[in-house]
């Protein structure tokens, strides 16, 4: 065999080991790496009589702090077969914090007060679990109930 049939074997053989590696360890429906995921996130930090309870956790890492927030629902903004909001949190839930945030807008995080919501627009990359915000807005958001009608 010559050189260069041997080495279109390996690469080939080593394409297929790194495809089942990318299988196994469940990122197969992730956008490919390092491709931004347009997501949006709505945070609440509990008032100080309130517990965090069961409720879902999700912690940010804005800078060195890291906040920890009740998560009240998060969503993927474009509709996909490929990547919804359960498979970013699948894989950004075993580190601490899940996310880390950066962008202009980080600094409302860090302000958030005890019973306010934030719904946070940005941003996901599945390589290094950035999030870019790129709005925010207070409460949350298009969910919020309509108080005048």
């Amino acid at each position: 065999m010559n050189r260069s049939k041997k080495f279109s074997l390996t690469v080939a053989i080593f394409a297929g080991l790194l495809a089942a590696a990318w299988i196994r360890c469940g990122y197969a429906d992730m956008a490919p790496m390092g491709m931004p995921i347009n997501t949006t996130i709505v945070i609440s930090k509990p008032a100080p009589d309130q517990i965090y309870g069961n409720k879902q956790i999700v912690t940010m890492g804005v800078g060195t702090k890291e906040y920890k927030f009740v998560l009240e629902d998060a969503y993927v903004d474009v509709a996909s077969d490929r990547v919804r909001w359960p498979d970013i949190w699948q894989q950004v839930r075993i580190y601490r914090p899940n996310f880390v945030m950066q962008g202009p807008n980080t600094d409302e995080i860090e302000n958030l007060k005890p019973g306010e919501t934030l719904t946070i627009k940005g941003m996901y990359a599945p390589l290094d679990r950035t999030f870019e915000i790129m709005f925010v807005q207070a409460g949350k958001g298009a969910f919020e109930p309509k108080h005048t009608y």
